[in-house]
């Protein structure tokens, strides 16, 4: 999620814009604009595209964040949030391999809900390097997550006792990368819901869950 900083080329003169909208509001407005512009396919985007998208000058989008690398480090936290706080969106006093299914179901959704963010958990080229590194360490916490509920449910015995857990864990998470790449590629027609039964039951029969 790249965003070329056009303060440093001299570029910010259009005449100063007044934000009367409230902070968070208006933050997460501009997140949303990024969210757009990756959407569209943007592998550069720069401020100005941003300032523009929202409304915004240059100097008013720089009163909301610090920096490109404030909107990219909020862009991950507002993904993170959704990736690893759910207890809201699924049932506690559900089985663990139950709870999996749900959860893929919830993921799935939100990405298609947030077709720019599927960019970003592909680690597409959208990103710089370094932001590229950030969001892979992003991936492999939550492959960790996917495997400790993967272990719950082997102590559970829901699933094969003899489960390797790291390689199960990734395929998990290769069903949504997969489903979201297929979303990207498809000019986002083909929804990441589409064959999610089918999706589940050959992971559920994969990791040698019973019935």
């Amino acid at each position: 999620m790249s965003l070329d900083d056009d303060r440093a080329a001299g570029l910010n003169r259009e005449p100063l814009k007044v934000d009367r909208r409230r902070r968070p509001e208006r933050r997460l407005e501009i997140l949303r604009a990024v969210m757009t512009l990756l959407e569209q396919g943007n592998r550069r985007v720069t401020t100005a595209e941003l300032a523009a998208q929202v409304g915004l000058s240059e100097a008013a989008l720089y009163r909301h964040f610090s920096g490109k690398d404030a909107i990219f480090q909020a862009l991950t936290d507002y993904l993170k949030d959704h990736l690893f706080h759910f207890s809201d969106k699924i049932p506690t006093d559900v089985s663990p391999l139950s709870r999996l299914r749900l959860l893929l179901e919830y993921h799935l959704k939100f990405f298609a809900e947030h077709p720019g963010l599927c960019r970003i958990f592909l680690v597409e080229g959208v990103m710089t390097p370094a932001e590229s590194q950030v969001m892979s360490r992003i991936v492999r916490e939550y492959v960790r997550l996917i495997r400790t509920i993967l272990n719950d449910a082997r102590d559970a015995g829901e699933v094969s006792a003899s489960l390797a857990l790291d390689a199960a864990a990734d395929f998990f998470v290769g069903l949504i990368q997969a489903a979201t790449l297929r979303f990207v590629i498809s000019g986002f027609t083909v929804t990441p819901t589409t064959d999610l039964s089918d999706s589940w039951e050959f992971f559920r029969l994969g990791v040698g869950a019973g019935g």
